[in-house]
């Protein structure tokens, strides 16, 4: 959608940006091409998207950093025009249909006072957890995520021509929130992932009476077990591991081509296990070109290849996620995430006496900071430095 046919909402006149557009309206942009249009359509429609939301999302690699990021303006956005940051609607306590979103707000005319407004908001979030309802504030991590979002997109108006170089570095110049934080995640016992493989083997031969649902149970047992003994001898994140096509399996090396964040590309390698596991799999999936782990029709449950060629499809990664929800219900076990695979993938390594650079990487980190914070060697040495202290003594044991 062009700036021109998007009408930004009203701004309350409560909203800390109020004073400013007025005088700042959102451009439109004309057709383009000159006065006789000779521009190709193409170009015109370029021309009009003088928006910094929509050429921020466009420049990020990935639909999960667009999703993610366009989360984040989206809360910007409601936080400074006064709206609940969640878009819920205060008299039904749902989900507002028409919630706003950042698209239409004037992102040009943020000013240093809005920006610093902006953090101290952003300081007082919190996250509800749905189960229990108790409250905790947002991480640093979380905080700052949406910090970034705001200064690309002031710097996308500056690099769009609607805000000058000194109102970009002043309103850019925010600091970010400081703190630190264990890596997110958990250590996966090697019976958990056992359990989770066993749920997929259990439905290689399920005695179902229909031979087309038992083909379909078949082929995403195979597709599952892979994928899980994968994560747990690689660690790659759910967006690499669903952005893997055939062509990235090296089977003589028994290694993967992974792109990782920021278009940085590695090299992982795999246990003999999850080679063999992949290697069944291919055998179901076949040799066409596309993506190495597929999602699936509705039924009948076929392999999804989108447009002509039949080139096959890939997953995303909340795909991903909710595969490893199903199985861990069908396991009985505790539900896993794909950074859990990461987290112990990692932690294991370090603690088998893999050095620090090897680790960072196979794991992708760009820095070896990120990767030394796996490390439990220290919090074993802790552990056992307190378990030589002497308990105080009482009646009861002397």
């Amino acid at each position: 959608m062009s700036v021109a046919q998007e009408h930004p909402e009203p701004v309350p006149e409560t909203s800390p940006i109020a004073v400013y557009t007025p005088n700042h309206p959102l451009p439109g942009g004309g057709p383009g091409g000159g006065p006789d249009g000779a521009l190709p359509e193409a170009a015109a429609e370029a021309g009009r998207n003088r928006n910094p939301y929509l050429a921020y999302l466009a420049s990020l690699d990935s639909a999960e950093s667009r999703t993610t990021m366009r989360g984040c303006l989206d809360r910007i956005a409601r936080l400074l025009l006064g709206d609940d940051i969640h878009g819920i609607d205060p008299k039904t306590g749902g989900k507002a249909p028409a919630a706003r979103t950042g698209l239409g707000f004037p992102w040009h005319v943020l000013r240093a006072e809005h920006t610093i407004y902006l953090r101290a908001r952003l300081d007082e979030q919190v996250a509800r957890d749905p189960k229990t309802g108790e409250e905790r504030p947002w991480s640093h991590t979380y905080r700052n995520k949406h910090l970034t979002a705001l200064r690309q997109v002031i710097k996308w108006a500056w690099r769009l021509g609607l805000s000058s170089a000194e109102e970009h570095a002043r309103a850019a110049d925010v600091p970010p929130f400081k703190g630190s934080r264990e890596p997110a995640g958990e250590h996966i016992e090697p019976e958990r992932v056992g359990a989770l493989l066993d749920a997929c083997d259990a439905h290689l031969d399920a005695p179902e009476p229909d031979h087309a649902r038992r083909a379909e149970l078949r082929q995403a047992a195979l597709r599952d077990a892979a994928m899980i003994e994968v994560l747990y001898a690689t660690g790659v994140r759910r967006g690499e591991l669903a952005r893997l096509a055939l062509r990235d399996y090296d089977p003589a090396r028994r290694s993967l081509h992974v792109r990782g964040k920021g278009n940085k590309d590695r090299r992982v390698f795999l246990t003999h296990s999850a080679a063999s596991r992949l290697n069944t799999w291919l055998a179901e999936r076949g040799s066409d070109p596309g993506g190495l782990f597929p999602p699936f029709t509705p039924r009948p449950q076929r392999i999804r290849r989108p447009g002509a060629g039949g080139t096959i499809d890939h997953l995303t990664g909340q795909t991903v996620s909710h595969m490893l929800t199903e199985r861990a219900e069908q396991a009985k076990t505790a539900r896993s995430t794909a950074h859990d695979f990461r987290h112990t993938v990692i932690g294991e390594l370090l603690n088998a006496g893999v050095d620090l650079a090897t680790a960072q990487a196979l794991a992708g980190h760009a820095s070896p900071a990120t990767t030394a914070r796996y490390d439990r060697r220290a919090e074993d040495v802790r552990r056992a430095a307190v378990d030589r202290l002497s308990p105080p003594p009482t009646k009861a044991r002397t």
